[in-house]
């Protein structure tokens, strides 16, 4: 009688995990919380007579390339700039001269920058050898960041060094992947 259960009992434990099996869906899902990207150094030119002139702006770009992300069809992504840091290298001890901060990224054939940093220095605030600045609204770029290369543009204000100077630039990137079949 025992072999007569087990036998019966055996198709219908097959068809069941069978039918739970088929209607199961596959779900994948990633997160990387923090992708580097630095440029070292960034050089601006000094200004003469600086201290005298009072607040300045000036800007500086550059091009970095790096391999481009080609992601198959159905998988859900997002990449967002989720901060930057800055080091003084040469030319400059530290940031507190700085009084405004804002930082674009142009992917190659794109025509529309993207601002990754809008900052402004707190009235009173002191600033090290390092600045580091969160973003306030990541916007997912991840279509930016599918081309070969890409142009950041760096604009800073205030007091500016009178010498030439250079800095270490990392933007901070977060992403998530996630597919279902």
């Amino acid at each position: 009688m025992k072999n007569t259960k087990n036998i019966f009992l055996a198709p219908l434990f097959t068809f069941a995990l069978a039918s739970g099996f088929g209607g199961c869906m596959l779900s994948v899902e990633a997160e990387v919380p923090d992708v580097e990207v630095t440029q070292h150094d960034v050089a601006f030119p000094g200004v003469p007579n600086a201290s005298q002139l009072g607040d300045l702006s000036t800007g500086m770009s550059f091009t970095q390339e790096r391999p481009a992300l080609d992601l198959p069809k159905g998988i859900d992504s997002s990449v967002q700039a989720v901060s930057i840091e800055l080091v003084a290298k040469t030319g400059i001890s530290n940031f507190d001269f700085l009084k405004a901060l804002r930082i674009t990224m142009v992917p190659k054939g794109g025509s529309e920058p993207i601002e990754l940093i809008d900052y402004e220095k707190a009235p009173g605030a002191a600033v090290g050898k390092k600045l580091t600045i969160a973003s306030k609204n990541p916007v997912n770029i991840l279509e930016q960041w599918k081309a070969d290369s890409a142009t950041f543009t760096v604009e800073v204000a205030g007091t500016l060094p009178e010498t030439n100077w250079t800095i270490d630039m990392s933007v901070h990137f977060a992403g998530k992947a996630s597919f279902k079949y």
